[in-house]
């Protein structure tokens, strides 16, 4: 029997978003990568963006990045922290500049692209420095114990390997303290040991500071370990926004869920798409013979 769809919206209660994006849509001259999309996270809310290559998970998390503007729509980041006598956060209101915005957002990518002859100690300390972060050398070199790099402070990082690459680009995201972390495929290139070592801290990071993650990945281990909440975006809209908790309970294993969809949604339309490219090109071929 097949199992059904569950499209209820997971939140948490009682807690303001810290991100808030309305009605997001993105467009590469005629085609329309994103169609509408719109979705809450609260602080500390941890959730997964997934789908087949190319339904627009990477240009959304860019986007809220401000690595990329929208076509249209809003993005609302309630980063201000409003505190009461104690101490105590009571409430949380919008910033608006991209600098203020950028200081609370860590981002993580696969594709690296790092100034020519910049050290890796040259690029932390640059964050470090436009982030104005009073941090101490004891905790920026646990930092770089933490992902293997201690005996690479002084390399070039363009000459890294792909997993050096990797580990220094989720340490770049990190080291801001942010609120929000956006992460990419967090183990490419790593081996299992470096894997969790990083999952591990990441987690930790994300539960002492109350931070909220986006992980964009296809990984079904990182899913499981990382967030509590799944996105799955097709075709540019969102498919369905579910608490993982659901997911497990309805199929068992988060593979299987995959699995399904993959089969059920995103291959139908691929195999739609390539029939409709397919006869696009009998069509031209017959109008060149013709001619």
């Amino acid at each position: 029997m097949e199992k059904k769809e569950i499209k209820k919206t997971n939140t948490i209660k009682n807690k303001k978003p810290i991100l808030i994006v309305d009605d997001i849509h993105k467009n590469y001259g005629k085609v329309e990568v994103l169609k509408g999309i719109s979705f809450e996270i609260k602080p500390g809310e941890k959730v997964a963006i997934v789908g087949a290559n190319g339904a627009g998970k990477s240009t959304i998390s860019e986007i809220i990045a401000k690595v990329k503007e929208p076509t249209s729509g809003k993005i609302t980041y309630n980063f201000k922290e409003i505190k009461d006598e104690k101490g105590n956060i009571i409430d949380l209101e919008p910033v608006k500049t991209k600098a203020d915005i950028s200081s609370n957002i860590g981002i993580q990518f696969q594709d690296s692209s790092y100034p020519d002859y910049y050290k890796v100690k040259d690029l932390v300390n640059f964050i470090i420095r436009a982030s104005e972060l009073k941090i101490s050398d004891k905790e920026i070199n646990d930092l770089y114990e933490t992902f293997d790099l201690s005996n690479l402070k002084n390399d070039v990082a363009k000459g890294l390997s792909g997993g050096q690459q990797q580990r220094l680009n989720i340490l770049l995201a990190i080291v801001n303290n942010p609120k929000l972390l956006i992460l990419d495929e967090v183990g490419t290139g790593l081996d299992v040991e470096s894997r969790t070592k990083i999952k591990s801290y990441i987690k930790s990071y994300a539960k002492e500071n109350d931070a909220s993650i986006i992980l964009v990945s296809h990984n079904s281990d990182e899913v499981m370990e990382l967030v509590e909440r799944v996105i799955v975006i097709h075709n540019g809209k969102i498919h369905s926004d579910l608490p993982l908790k659901d997911i497990i309970k309805e199929w068992k294993t988060f593979d299987d869920y995959m699995n399904n969809l993959y089969l059920k949604v995103f291959k139908k339309d691929l195999d739609l798409r390539a029939n409709k490219s397919g006869r696009e090109k009998s069509k031209t071929l017959k109008e060149e013979k013709k001619t």
